[in-house]
């Protein structure tokens, strides 16, 4: 027997283990609502909606002559939101411009269809024909090493969800 058999010989066959925080239950009941709020967003009907931004304009496609910077709301629609974490994914198809979630006061996203958890959302992934997408979850926060949060700091100061 060779040196290399010999030390190929030794070696043990690796043990598959589960590592602790890999998803288990695929039929795991997990509420949108309930993670929008962890993450700090707001779940609201339409008729709330217009109470809290009454007026409010709708960009689609167009900007409308108007600036990114002149976006105080805005209110567009998500493909999809995610129970287990509150993402919504956005596609380029349904922003003004790519940066304008990021940009504007406060985001309002339109839901219509909820998947329980990540591993749906890439299974949808694949229905959906864009160029550029994102999953975005909650305002814009970040926190020092003091602890001290600031919501808004890089982004929306507030995310609204309807679903639909």
């Amino acid at each position: 027997m060779s040196a290399r058999d010999q030390i190929l010989g030794k070696i043990k066959p690796l043990e598959v283990v589960n590592h602790p925080g890999a998803f288990q239950d695929a039929s795991a009941d997990f509420d949108f609502r309930a993670s929008l709020a962890v993450v700090g967003a707001r779940v609201v009907t339409p008729a709330e909606l217009e109470e809290i931004f009454p007026g409010r304009r709708r960009f689609d496609k167009t900007l409308d002559g108007l600036s990114l910077a002149e976006i105080e709301v805005l209110e567009i629609d998500g493909e999809f939101g995610v129970a287990e974490n509150g993402a919504i994914w956005l596609t380029e198809e349904s922003l003004p411009h790519r940066v304008a979630p990021f940009i504007c006061q406060h985001l309002v996203i339109n839901v219509k269809k909820i998947v329980p958890h990540m591993h749906a959302a890439y299974a949808e992934l694949g229905k959906v024909n864009s160029g550029f997408g994102l999953f975005l979850s909650g305002p814009s926060k970040t926190a020092d090493i003091e602890q001290s949060l600031v919501i808004g700091a890089h982004g929306a100061r507030s995310l609204t969800v309807v679903i639909n």
